[in-house]
């Protein structure tokens, strides 16, 4: 099993027109699926998904789920995959929207830090714009994961 964690904001904290650099709130995803072969090829697609959970890690959130496509693989064993992903997650009161560029060291372990963007959503999450630090997330449970520390702009 591996996962995701990341940051969302409520709606009591959409701040219209400011910019903050401070997270507003934290899930963590754990992968359920992936369905990427160990050694994919350039062009290929794949499905990453699971369950949301808050940042205890055992408050369950809503799920997610990412589409990506390989953009370049390393002659490396295992090989090294650059993908870009476009994201879901589905939380009670809507849906946030990520696009980003993932470097997989090995598609086994969750992707390396990196900065993804908050493209939009629904419901609560309708005018949200921002982006969002992930730094890889290990769970006592051996549970793998990324966390989003999300800044919104609106």
């Amino acid at each position: 099993m591996g996962g995701l964690v990341g940051g969302l904001a409520g709606a009591d904290q959409v701040r219209t027109g400011e910019t903050t650099n401070e997270p507003t709130m934290t899930v963590v995803a754990i992968r359920g699926f992936i369905s990427a072969p160990a050694a994919p090829a350039v062009g290929t697609g794949f499905v990453v998904g699971g369950e949301l959970f808050e940042a205890d890690g055992s408050t369950k959130a809503g799920y997610h789920d990412s589409h990506c496509g390989v953009l370049s693989v390393s002659a490396a064993v295992p090989p090294e995959v650059i993908a870009h992903c476009t994201s879901t997650f589905r939380l009670k009161d809507g849906e946030l929207h990520f696009s980003s560029l993932r470097t997989y060291k090995t598609l086994a372990e969750p992707f390396n830090d990196t900065t993804v963007a908050i493209t939009g959503g629904t419901g609560t999450y309708s005018t949200v714009r921002g982006q969002a630090k992930t730094t890889q997330w290990h769970a006592q449970r051996q549970q793998i994961g990324v966390a989003y520390a999300i800044e919104r702009d609106s």
